[in-house]
């Protein structure tokens, strides 16, 4: 809905100030029924109050009027910002304990798109198909040290396809080691490069030097992404400055050619920090040793909220003393707080002793065969005696929910409501990982308990609302639980015993997945 003529006066930029709504315009609009977003057409636009009066395409005649700051152009959560609305929304600031970081210029409600960048260059191996192939060769005859190419790959191609101020960026970003000397590999793979045919790329390479070369590579090590489709890396400007944390206030999906979306997790206020996770959602679930060893891979101690808690309570293990209370380590002193329930408190001795079987049960779980669920059972078997709310079971509880699905559907949906408790008190947050265990969960019930109408319900409800503040409500994965909400809801529903019905005409309204022409 941008003006064209708007655009190109700007030279391509968007129009930094706010969305000038016109009557006619197509647009998303938020439904007040269950705060999604449908798709709409402008019929009236007031600017005193900053509203819209829309009309729903289903012809739906309730919550019409709309705020402006509830309507959106349907590219606005798939399609790339221009730079200057990114710089609107969000600052880079320096902070005394972790250098550069990103803040938002605006409160942020959970969920709400804070920006979306374009990335400064995905590195694929269609990109420079006889260089990828060469250090293909080099990795094959001599493994590189960080047991990939592609760092070194996307740096090369950095220098062949970018233009001199956007290589200069690449190399303005975090590295542990500003001034690193080449290692052995990067000095390698110049020599190497010197007698290669690239089909007249091998110029600009000759002229790289190994320095440079180097702090290009760690650039890339440091600050890209795994591609989500192919063997590569993609880099983008303002998400490289986003700092790690293990309870990030932001989560991300892609949107069109590669675009980063990045969205608010929890509710921000104006100035808040936007940092997001460097470690896979099932990384959260562990305990904070794992994660900061985890993280050494980015070469800095995580002091984040939960990595600075002084109990652990991802590692429960049961009293010795009663049986029935949960002791929970003490990271700083390495000892387990008092029992609740009988007040003990181990002796040094035991307290070691639970420490060593803790690890042992660690390296074991560690090692386990996810396609032999016998000794998986055995195990988890064995730990329960000694475990409670622990990540260990946890994931346990994965690899045998997901083995005994097709084989004992009851027996896997004990081990799924297991997962989601387990989640919900080490790390209650929306993760993607939460959401999907409510539907799965859902998706088992309606087998087994399809008159269970309430208990459906609350599973893909719980699913859809964690699900559109991580990746929006018109996105393919929202769509899914909210559809099958739509489904049990719109099933033959008895009053309850009070002779009310509990259903609503605000409750049913599906999800609309419609792509908007303009």
């Amino acid at each position: 809905m941008t003006n064209t003529k708007d655009k190109e006066a700007k030279g391509g930029e968007e129009d930094e100030s706010e969305p000038r709504w016109r009557i006619g315009d197509r647009v998303y609009a938020l439904w007040a029924g269950n705060n999604c977003y449908y798709v709409s057409t402008i019929a009236e636009v007031s600017e005193a109050d900053r509203t819209v009066v829309v009309t729903w395409d289903d012809a739906d005649t309730s919550h019409r009027r709309v705020s402006f700051d509830q309507v959106m152009r349907p590219s606005d959560e798939t399609t790339a910002w221009s730079r200057a609305r990114i710089e609107k929304r969000a600052t880079v600031r320096h902070t005394k304990q972790k250098g550069r970081c990103l803040f938002t210029n605006e409160a942020c409600e959970p969920g709400q798109v804070v920006f979306v960048e374009r990335p400064l260059l995905v590195a694929l191996p269609a990109v420079a198909p006889k260089l990828w192939e060469c250090l293909q060769k080099l990795h094959e005859v001599q493994p590189l040290n960080l047991g990939t190419i592609t760092f070194h790959f996307a740096a090369l191609v950095s220098v062949l396809t970018l233009e001199p101020g956007d290589i200069d960026v690449i190399r303005d970003k975090y590295v542990p080691e500003p001034d690193e000397e080449p290692n052995e590999d990067v000095i390698r793979i110049l020599k190497a490069l010197q007698d290669a045919e690239l089909d007249g790329e091998s110029n600009k390479i000759c002229k790289l030097e190994a320095k440079s070369f180097q702090r290009l590579v760690s650039a890339w090590r440091y600050n890209s992404f795994g591609h989500h489709k192919e063997d590569g890396l993609v880099l983008y400007n303002r998400i490289s400055m986003c700092a790690h944390s293990c309870d990030p206030t932001c989560c991300w999906s892609y949107g069109d050619e590669d675009a980063f979306v990045l969205r608010s997790r929890m509710a921000l206020e104006k100035g808040g920090e936007l940092t997001i996770s460097y470690l896979q959602d099932e990384d959260l679930l562990k305990s904070t040793s794992v994660r900061q060893q985890k993280l050494q891979n980015w070469k800095f101690t995580c002091m984040c909220p939960r990595c600075s808690l002084k109990v652990d309570v991802g590692r429960g293990i049961r009293c010795q003393r009663c049986k029935v209370g949960v002791l929970y380590p003490q990271v700083p002193t390495g000892g387990f707080e008092t029992c609740k329930v009988c007040g003990s408190s181990p002796s040094s001795e035991d307290t070691q002793m639970l420490l060593n079987m803790e690890e042992e049960y660690v390296a074991r779980v560690d090692s386990l065969d996810k396609k032999d669920l016998d000794d998986v059972q055995t195990v988890y078997q064995a730990a329960l005696d000694i475990f409670e709310r622990h990540w260990i079971l946890y994931v346990m509880d994965t690899i045998l929910w997901e083995g005994q699905r097709q084989k004992n559907i009851m027996e896997a949906m004990e081990h799924q409501r297991r997962r989601i408790d387990f989640h919900q008190h080490y790390y209650f947050r929306p993760t993607f990982i939460l959401a999907w265990c409510h539907e799965e969960l859902g998706d088992c019930m309606v087998q087994q308990f399809p008159s269970r109408k309430w208990h459906l319900m609350q599973e893909f409800q719980r699913a859809y609302q964690m699900l559109a503040i991580l990746c929006g409500t018109t996105h393919q994965y929202t769509a899914s639980p909210y559809n099958k909400l739509w489904q049990v809801s719109s099933t033959n529903n008895s009053a309850n015993a009070n002779g009310a019905n509990t259903e609503t005409s605000e409750s049913r309204k599906p999800v609309a997945q419609v792509s908007i022409s303009m």
